[in-house]
């Protein structure tokens, strides 16, 4: 059975990131798929604390609400991560958690080796403004860190302009499209 892990980086428990993540799943699940998903606005989150455990153990010494996400990861088939753009980067939620994702690459200093390499993945960005090029640095960080750690990245999905009159017609588009983008993840 595939297994499919989504990382919800936004703090609106109904908000287009989250719908659009529920879409995935869904599509996912249609397939067979098991679905883990974190709630990265859990209280139970400690940030990174620098102690370079990381760097010759596959995980983390902080034992928190993220700490079974190492054992997901490392049995997982594909990797989801959906967050917010807040002020041109993804929320402070999901910047906590990528921080806390350093484990996903062996070595020191500037050698890094993926050690959960071949992983697919889709990400999911929601944004007020109409402007893309608001976000477009911050996406390409965060799927620049996502490539360093050898994970294939199948669909970007950027939805613009969400704070004043949506296009409904657009999110329509991207849900089905999120929908199928979990069913390719399967198989």
């Amino acid at each position: 059975m595939s297994k499919v892990v989504i990382f919800k980086g936004s703090p609106r428990k109904n908000g287009y990131t989250a719908k659009l993540l529920e879409q995935v799943a869904k599509g996912a699940k249609s397939k067979g798929a098991e679905v883990i998903k974190f709630d990265l606005n859990d209280p139970g989150i400690r940030g990174c604390q620098g102690c370079f455990y990381c760097r010759t153990h596959d995980g983390c010494t902080v034992e928190d609400y993220l700490h079974p996400m190492y054992e997901a990861i490392n049995e997982a088939d594909a990797i989801v991560f959906g967050s917010p753009i807040y002020y041109y980067q993804i929320t402070g939620q999901a910047r906590v958690w990528l921080d806390r994702t350093f484990p996903m690459v062996a070595g020191l200093k500037d050698t890094f080796v993926p050690r959960h390499p071949g992983k697919k993945l889709i990400t999911i960005f929601v944004q007020g403004s109409s402007d893309p090029k608001i976000g477009a640095e911050g996406i390409k960080f965060v799927n620049d860190i996502f490539k360093t750690y050898g994970w294939k990245l199948e669909d970007n999905i950027h939805y613009c302009g969400t704070s004043h009159n949506p296009d409904l017609t657009m999110f329509d588009e991207l849900s089905l499209r999120a929908f199928k983008d979990g069913k390719n993840l399967v198989g």
